[in-house]
């Protein structure tokens, strides 16, 4: 056992931090919140721009399609209603010939794919396409309506029809389609139905995003830029609430350390050497009393010495943790030689870390601490494995272990030293964790990070 005089004038050493680079990109230093932030905002700008070029592909597919059909309207309203005549519903030949060269010339003049001429019998009147001139074929009821309405109907033909068989044969898969119906100077009425390219509508949608997205982007982008000051600001301030928040830490450890050495201190210099001195007098005496009180005074005075080893004992565990030069394992020696001697069995797997000793030290100390206090464990597993990027400590006993409410309470008693080694290990750049159950025993674990 160490020599407790020896202790109280060794230096105080300060707990060891994660090297410097960890520490300024850990999680939740300065830059690790300037660099989160812009990478969801450009997550968030990529998923904007995605959906906003959807939004406004549907949009512009909507509109587009609405323009070009009200333009195919008006434009055969205007070019076909003077040769659509009560002659040509009775199947007159010239009226026909004059209808198919207008219809010819507006035909090229819009590039139209089809048309068509439909009486209310559902009858093809006049076709580009001599072969479906005559041919009946069954209308929607939305076409059928139009004969009465005079209205029009745009929408993007599926060519799936009976009359669509030439279409799909010259190799269409999507037109434009627009029914307008409308009526013969006697009042008679008809559909006329024509076909249009499809990239009628794509090109005002290309022309629309063109002009449109560039815009849209430069706008998302400047929204992007607004929020980099803020996330600076808000990532400054955190830091600095952390800075606070770890002096302060390291305050309450620093103020603890001096109170355990003061407290040490007055303990070893007064009621320890006090003990030494009664146990040296009582056996003193015994050499020179008489039989029986010579036996009781030398049974007092080993029990005085045995008080005095009890009292170093816990000299040793109060005062300030610090790594002996054996290394960390050595100054667990107290601790584990006080579970062995309690019938505890003690198993060590645990190569030499080359970083952050002290911190492992403290929590295995800790975790020693508590077996020994609650735990009525019959084995304990100090183990320390190297992983890539740093080490895993784990202290894990069988014993009746815990639940949450448990530990509740015993921080609420003012129990807290688990959860300072939890502060401790989260400022260092390391993680810890408890995991109990009632009657499953208890595994204290700390992950430590190591930069090579």
């Amino acid at each position: 056992m160490a020599d407790v005089r020896s202790l109280l004038h060794s230096p105080v050493v300060a707990p060891d931090s994660a090297p410097a680079r960890s520490r300024r990109f850990k999680r939740g230093s300065t830059r690790w919140v300037i660099v989160a932030a812009a990478v969801r905002s450009v997550i968030v700008f990529v998923l904007l721009a995605v959906l906003s070029l959807w939004a406004l592909r549907s949009a512009a597919l909507a509109q587009g399609k609405k323009d070009a059909g009200e333009s195919a309207e008006l434009s055969a309203r205007v070019a076909l209603a003077p040769f659509l005549t009560d002659a040509v519903v009775a199947h007159d030949p010239a009226a026909l010939e004059t209808l198919s060269a207008a219809a010819a010339k507006f035909i090229e003049n819009r590039n139209v794919v089809r048309m068509k001429i439909w009486s209310t019998g559902s009858e093809v009147l006049w076709a580009d396409d001599p072969r479906l001139i005559g041919r009946v074929f069954e209308l929607e009821p939305a076409e059928v309506e139009l004969f009465e309405s005079q209205g029009a109907v745009i929408e993007v033909s599926d060519l799936q029809k009976d009359e669509n068989v030439f279409e799909v044969a010259a190799g269409q898969t999507r037109l434009l389609e627009v029914y307008l119906g409308t009526r013969t100077p006697s009042g008679q009425p008809l559909l006329v139905e024509t076909y249009y390219p499809y990239s009628n509508v794509t090109d005002l949608v290309e022309d629309f995003q063109r002009r449109f997205f560039p815009l849209l982007l430069a706008g998302l982008g400047l929204l992007s830029l607004v929020q980099v000051p803020l996330a600076v600001s808000l990532a400054r301030q955190l830091a600095k609430s952390q800075r606070e928040r770890e002096r302060l830490l390291q305050r309450a450890i620093d103020v603890s350390d001096v109170e355990r050495r003061r407290i040490a201190a007055e303990v070893h210099d007064g009621a320890v050497q006090e003990l030494i001195g009664i146990g040296f007098s009582l056996a003193a005496n015994a050499e020179r009393a008489p039989e029986p009180l010579s036996d009781e005074l030398r049974e007092l005075a080993g029990a005085t010495r045995a008080t005095v080893r009890t009292l170093r004992t816990l000299l040793n565990s109060i005062y300030p943790v610090s790594v002996p030069p054996e290394g960390w394992v050595a100054g667990l020696g107290d601790l584990l030689g006080e579970l062995r001697i309690g019938g505890v069995e003690v198993r060590v797997e645990a190569p030499e870390p080359r970083l952050e000793e002290l911190l492992i030290l403290r929590v295995a100390r800790e975790a020693l601490r508590n077996v020994k206090a609650h735990s009525n464990a019959t084995i304990v597993t100090v183990y320390l494995e190297e992983r890539p990027g740093g080490y895993v400590l784990e202290v894990r006993d069988n014993g009746r272990g815990f639940d949450s409410e448990e530990a509740q309470r015993s921080r609420s008693a003012g129990h807290l030293g688990l959860q300072l080694l939890k502060d401790l290990a989260t400022d260092a750049g390391a993680s810890m964790e408890v995991l109990s159950q009632p009657g499953a025993g208890t595994t204290v674990r700390l992950d430590v990070a190591v930069q090579r």
